[in-house]
């Protein structure tokens, strides 16, 4: 089972896709942030949301959240993508990506709400492409 959280910031929401228990380890890092978090349907967001709004972010985890690769691709989201190694078949999935930055789990939690704060405040220049942090 999977667990979505989006966080409303700026006008924008952040989607998180993964397992439980890390979801919520993300909304609370969000939450101590100053950020308001909530449930989502992120299939009813991605999908309807033809000019790319709402979403201002996905987090998700890699091979995890693999199912939402294409919608974030088509809609051009800045993502993060979380896994435990990297290896070819990651660095396919980013090259696909326009702006992703993949971070190498365990995360460092106060670097990922930085890098998280930097994407939706605007403070990242997004060039396309993607960056290992």
């Amino acid at each position: 089972m999977y667990a979505l959280r989006a966080s409303l910031i700026m006008g924008k929401k952040i989607l998180i896709i993964d397992e439980a228990g890390f979801s919520r380890v993300c909304s609370v890092i969000l939450e101590s942030s100053g950020h308001e978090v909530e449930d989502i349907d992120y299939i009813d967001n991605l999908s309807s949301n033809k000019d790319n709004n709402e979403i201002g972010l996905v987090v998700t985890s890699y091979p995890y959240g693999a199912f939402i690769f294409e919608e974030i691709k088509k809609k051009k989201i800045p993502a993060i993508i979380l896994s435990d190694h990297i290896d070819n078949n990651l660095f396919a999935v980013l090259k696909e990506l326009d702006n992703s930055y993949c971070m190498i789990k365990p995360l460092d939690y106060e670097k990922f709400r930085l890098l998280v704060n930097q994407i939706m405040s605007g403070q990242i220049i997004q060039q396309g492409g993607y960056s290992i942090v």
